[in-house]
């Protein structure tokens, strides 16, 4: 039953997943399942190793994909039982699978650059670009105190910093020419530099290249972007992509000045609201997309968020808390079961009465927005 799935998700979101040591040393040399790619975070409270493979997703019953972050001290455990991998929770026993490695991994491109150096797949059908690998807000210490996509560069990533179109590109190709069925978009994302102006036109400029090399496929090509000041730009992106996502990330005025101190320095809220009132001017209802964290306000502050931008016609995409290993949020708690299943009845409805879709369907690991499509929160 999808209910009760999707309140497996939310557990599991809510309180992460440990690792039985016979479990890792299975997944070690286990080489057809996806092992974490920390492309834009650590994504686990403790990090084993950056040598020790570990999954980056679950699969549960019904395709629904979950993220597979680590917390040593949770009592969902992925352990091994007659050489199969499953999920314990005290006397349960739960069924589980993993995404499959993709065939393009551990192959050369051909500057002599591994793929997975470029491209980062989610789930079975998303495939990602993370580019610039650096967000400027971290030079001063006013980063987003949930990210902790400098520590994941600085030691357990072995992504390009900065990655060519033409090269995203022939990766782009490489990928589809192997698993020809099995891949449905490009999601680029990035860090943010001073000039959001420029900062939007290289992902633009990126996005187009890649699209220009693969124009035989029939793949949707995603955004997730801060904003620039010149909503011009927007008319450009129209022509690129299906759609796209920026992150405010919190709603409440002062939370988002407390949680994002650079976005709210440099960009402000205003401006935000601004920028998603153009976007939906040229783009139209249901393809601009509003990023939140849940677990960063109060239930009721992060509901005026989602149905503010519901009326406006911007989809409200949610992603869920996990306190990061090198973060300052690293000692945060979760969110609660209760306040999740909340959120995603208020999401469901919202998606429900305007006809909206979610960002990445069945591959936000740890988001809501498939689950709420779905209906999957009675």
């Amino acid at each position: 039953m999808l209910t009760n799935t999707v309140n497996l998700k939310l557990e599991l979101l809510c309180n992460g997943v440990s690792f039985t040591r016979d479990f890792l040393e299975y997944y070690q040399a286990q080489m057809d399942h996806i092992e974490k790619r920390r492309a834009y975070g650590t994504g686990d409270s403790i990090i084993l190793s950056s040598s020790i493979r570990t999954p980056q997703e679950i699969i549960l019953e019904g395709q629904i994909i979950s993220a597979a972050n680590h917390n040593p001290n949770s009592d969902y455990r992925i352990a091994l039982e007659q050489e199969t991998p499953v999920l314990k929770h005290g006397k349960k026993t739960i069924k589980i699978t993993f995404p499959r490695r993709p065939t393009s991994y551990g192959k050369h491109l051909s500057n002599g650059e591994l793929f997975e150096q470029h491209i980062t797949v989610y789930g079975n059908s998303t495939l990602g670009i993370f580019s610039p690998g650096h967000c400027y807000y971290f030079n001063d210490g006013h980063e987003c105190k949930f990210c902790s996509l400098g520590s994941a560069r600085d030691s357990l990533s072995d992504h390009k910093m900065r990655i060519k179109g033409s090269m995203a590109g022939e990766a782009i190709g490489m990928a589809i020419n192997n698993e020809s069925d099995r891949y449905k978009r490009v999601l680029l994302n990035g860090g943010t530099i001073p000039n959001y102006d420029k900062g939007y036109s290289i992902h633009m400029d990126l996005l187009e290249q890649v699209k220009n090399k693969n124009l035989q496929s029939r793949l949707d090509y995603h955004l997730i972007s801060m904003p620039p000041k010149d909503f011009r730009l927007f008319d450009r992106f129209k022509k690129i992509g299906n759609n796209m996502s920026m992150s405010l990330e919190v709603f409440n005025p002062r939370l988002f000045s407390e949680v994002c101190p650079g976005k709210a320095r440099d960009y402000t809220r205003e401006r935000f609201l601004a920028a998603f009132e153009a976007a939906v001017e040229v783009l139209g209802r249901g393809n601009v997309y509003a990023g939140f964290v849940a677990g960063m306000e109060p239930l009721e502050s992060i509901i005026e968020g989602i149905e503010y931008f519901g009326d406006m016609g911007v989809v409200p995409a949610v992603a869920v808390f996990h306190p990061d290993a090198g973060s300052q949020y690293s000692n945060r708690r979760r969110p609660s079961m209760d306040f999740l299943k909340l959120l995603g009845k208020k999401m469901s409805d919202i998606y429900r009465r305007e006809g909206f879709q979610p960002l990445i369907e069945g591959s936000g690991r740890n988001s809501l927005d498939t689950e709420a499509y779905l209906g999957g929160f009675a």
